[in-house]
């Protein structure tokens, strides 16, 4: 976004050309004046995020460790409503020819692809070609028929029960490295006599449920899963560097290398080319591209498939009534107080973290090629910094002294920086580590707020795990 100094100059000018076109009397000029002072004020008030003066080389730092020649790194890119306000490369694709990483660079992301796989499912039940609630069987009848039907929707929200390919792969000794074809896989998906649990009574991830929906739209199309989705999702998006991988002979333009470093700190190269499992991973995709997906899930340009946002948001229900924080490959969360929804993937020294702060319109997609780094970790830092003053402002309510009257002991809970700090002489102190909403670790310690009907913090159960539901009460 231009500068907003820019913005009002600009409008300046153009009341002054229009003068100098056309000579107007000094009412009809007023009247451009309060137009123009109109858009001015819109756009001041609605501008992307009030930090225009933000230090983006603090979020370099957290990357510093990689950010070097002869080093595997990540790509990152930061959305803001409607805009990549920041994207930036560290590290290197590929380290035989010392190719640096940038936002251009194609990366393979891992279970991150599950959401493009759980789309076109979405896309499907809009135009009405399947129900959510079919048995798969229908589509899939070399599956077995169990006591109780799996229906689609339990395959996207994995609660279906099926055991996951990747544990029944490791169980026959079968190495993911070996070219194993969709139908070997569904061969040994169905052979399973039994499930985990009767489908949806619990959630359980399963790669199994997403190998299933990758057969089960190429049955429904007539299509593969890499030609749906390049014809209904990337084409129509302007996805042009994302596809499915399943072919593994083909050349990827840009493709980043991934690695992993053996004990002596040495790095040796990862992913092997002969894997070719789509819908459950597989999806090459770069930090431009997740943009325009990102902005496709905030306002749906799939003109054809009107309620696709609504689809692909909506979370999966248990038999018992829970409603689960997974919906269509979308895991819903929170940081510190904040709504998150984001997915992560992970494979063969592959990383890939996409996090969304919906109430701020705010995402981070990080991609990298070295299997040490914990992209969602990095996400959640430049959140903390970006958005310190959100965070702060919902942290501040857990400060002040809670008190044991059992132990006659006191702690103190104070804010430091953008994080709640735990005050007290003996270890463990220090640093609270957010974990979900009024829920915070440190050390082998689980710290639990809780609050009074008015939904204020009134005090903290502690468990240490010898020691449970120790009871403190803010005192101030």
């Amino acid at each position: 976004m231009q500068g907003l100094d820019y913005i009002h100059k600009t409008l300046l000018i153009s009341c002054v050309n229009i003068q100098r076109k056309q000579p107007i009397g000094f009412f009809t000029m007023y009247k451009y004046i309060i137009i123009f002072t109109i858009i001015f004020n819109f756009v001041l008030t609605n501008s992307s995020s009030g930090q225009e003066n933000f230090n983006w080389n603090n979020v370099d730092t957290l990357f510093a460790n990689w950010d070097k020649p002869g080093s595997p790194g990540c790509a990152l890119g930061v959305f803001e409503s409607g805009e990549i306000i920041y994207s930036e490369g560290y590290g290197e694709a590929n380290l035989d020819h010392g190719i640096p990483i940038s936002p251009e660079t194609v990366f393979y992301i891992g279970s991150v692809s599950k959401q493009f796989a759980a789309a076109a499912i979405a896309l499907l039940a809009d135009r009405g070609d399947i129900d959510l609630t079919d048995d798969i069987r229908m589509y899939i009848p070399e599956m077995p028929e169990y006591e109780q039907p799996i229906t689609i929707q339990h395959l996207v929200h994995h609660t279906s029960g099926i055991r996951d390919l990747y544990a029944l792969l490791n169980f026959a000794e079968v190495h993911v490295a070996n070219v194993l074809s969709v139908e070997d896989k569904l061969d040994l998906i169905s052979s399973q006599s039994d499930l985990n649990f009767t489908p949806g009574d619990e959630y359980l991830y399963s790669n199994s449920g997403y190998t299933l929906i990758g057969i089960l739209v190429e049955r429904v199309s007539g299509k593969s899963l890499r030609e749906f989705t390049d014809e209904n999702i990337f084409q129509p998006l302007g996805m042009e560097s994302t596809h499915f991988h399943d072919n593994r002979y083909e050349i990827v333009n840009n493709r980043a290398l991934s690695y992993q470093q053996d004990n002596e700190g040495n790095f040796y190269q990862t992913y092997l080319t002969n894997f070719e499992g789509v819908g459950p991973g597989g999806l090459y995709t770069t930090i431009g591209d997740l943009f325009k997906w990102d902005q496709n899930l905030y306002k749906n340009q799939l003109t054809d498939a009107p309620d696709l946002n609504e689809i692909m948001h909506t979370r999966g229900i248990l038999n018992n009534g829970d409603t689960l924080q997974y919906a269509f490959a979308l895991q819903y969360g929170d940081h510190k107080g904040l709504e998150t929804i984001g997915h992560g993937g992970s494979f063969m020294g592959f990383r890939a973290d996409y996090l969304r702060f919906p109430g701020q319109k705010l995402s981070i997609g990080i991609l990298c090629n070295l299997g040490s780094i914990n992209p969602r970790s990095i996400s959640t830092q430049i959140a903390d910094l970006y958005l310190k003053e959100l965070i702060q402002d919902n942290l501040q309510e857990y400060e002040g002294g809670y008190k044991n009257t059992d132990l006659d002991v006191e702690y103190k809970i104070e804010l430091v920086g953008s994080n709640l700090s735990l005050e007290r002489t003996m270890s463990p102190k220090g640093k609270l580590e957010y974990q979900e909403e009024d829920t915070f670790s440190i050390g082998s310690w689980t710290i639990e707020f809780f609050r009074e009907q008015d939904n204020a913090v009134s005090g903290f159960t502690v468990d240490s795990g010898r020691a449970r539901n120790v009871v403190f009460h803010l005192v101030d």
